[in-house]
């Protein structure tokens, strides 16, 4: 095989889930698109960390500070849910990456804020929870409840082993805390799947039935 190809689809598959196949794919299906797309492509990954990073507040995807504030846009480095005033400050639903929020979002069912973890504890893998944004989510919660005499947490980690073991550490971490409220997604959601490939209809059964 060319030795330029191997070498791109070696760059694609340091993405996650992509493996030599479906890098392969990805570069002849990018061979077949024209010049100006490619042109694009290029520019668009170029620029990604000027112009988009994490929210500062929730680690939501967020418009960097230095942009200026377009349409859906806060130009503040907080995402669009965090500086919505209406959004109900107390609540906050964990979740362990931002397209388990983009699911939750879609239902419409919940109002309040979020908090991604960046994952949930494996340390097989590397995943310990001082490297998950929890003491982040820790500095949220008394900053809340300066403003509010209470706080649900809603955990809604993947119902998988590395889920219930991050849930059950914040659960150890945070039910003696006065002032917070504990809950948890109801098992509407299959044992070992993801909120991410969840329907609409399964959230929302999880969301009204939390306990």
């Amino acid at each position: 095989m060319n030795p330029r190809f191997k070498q791109i689809a070696k760059l694609f598959q340091k993405l996650p889930g992509v493996g030599p196949r479906q890098a392969a794919r990805f570069v002849i299906a990018l061979m077949d698109r024209p010049e100006e797309e490619l042109h694009e492509l290029g520019m668009a990954i170029k620029n990604l960390k000027k112009e988009i990073g994490f929210c500062k507040t929730c680690f939501n995807i967020s418009d960097l500070p230095a942009m200026p504030a377009h349409a859906g846009q806060t130009g503040n480095g907080t995402c669009t849910i965090c500086h919505d005033q209406k959004r109900d400050k107390s609540k906050i639903l964990v979740v362990e990456k931002v397209t388990d929020l983009d699911s939750i979002e879609k239902t419409g069912l919940y109002k309040g804020l979020y908090h991604v973890l960046g994952g949930a504890i494996n340390p097989i893998d590397g995943y310990t929870p001082e490297k998950l944004k929890i003491t982040e989510l820790q500095y949220r919660i008394v900053t809340a409840l300066k403003n509010s005499p209470e706080l649900e947490l809603i955990i809604a980690t993947n119902p998988s082993t590395t889920g219930d073991t991050t849930s059950l550490y914040l659960r150890e971490l945070f039910q003696n805390k006065k002032g917070v409220v504990l809950t948890r997604l109801a098992r509407g959601l299959a044992s070992g799947s993801n909120l991410e490939y969840a329907d609409e209809i399964t959230l929302k059964h999880a969301l009204e039935y939390r306990k």
